[in-house]
């Protein structure tokens, strides 16, 4: 998803999300005013947390200059924001100076090689460690790989 389709995208939940909510408060409000005025609260305010979230960039550097660090003993880590797997991986490996992490919502042409690895899906985290490459690893695996250690998965 290129920026301006991503931003597009946003803009559009966050219009469902709030009609949602208003239309939920309204009907809620009939009854109890103080209830109406809650839900709309609440839900305005988790919805703007919720794109604020999908929003972010987080960890980024540029794949023009990640991919020159490709290799044996360093990862580069595609990733996009609100991923589950790619958040837990983050948690884990988040302070490895031997891992590099790359936005694919934010940098087309890594959104374009993360698509190439997984037969034109969108799959993240995916994680290049010299030749090889790994679909959503444990955070084990991807150290193992770093070290060199036969516990890592095969190459693709």
């Amino acid at each position: 998803m290129t920026g301006p389709e991503r931003t597009r995208t946003l803009v559009q939940a966050g219009a469902v999300g709030v009609l949602l909510v208003g239309v939920t408060a309204v009907l809620l409000g009939r009854e109890n005013a103080t209830q109406g005025w809650l839900v709309a609260g609440v839900g305005t305010v988790a919805v703007v947390a919720l794109l604020l979230w999908q929003g972010r960039v987080g960890l980024h550097t540029p794949w023009s200059t990640a991919r020159s660090r490709v290799a044996p003993g360093h990862a580069v880590v595609l990733w996009k924001p609100g991923c589950t797997f790619c958040e837990i991986l983050q948690r884990a490996l988040r302070r490895d100076p031997r891992v590099t992490w790359v936005n694919v919502w934010v940098d087309e042409a890594a959104n374009a090689v993360v698509r190439e690895h997984n037969a034109g899906n969108e799959v993240t985290p995916t994680v290049l460690v010299g030749s090889q490459v790994m679909v959503n690893p444990t955070a084990d695996q991807v150290r193992a790989a770093l070290a060199g250690t036969p516990d890592a998965p095969p190459s693709l």
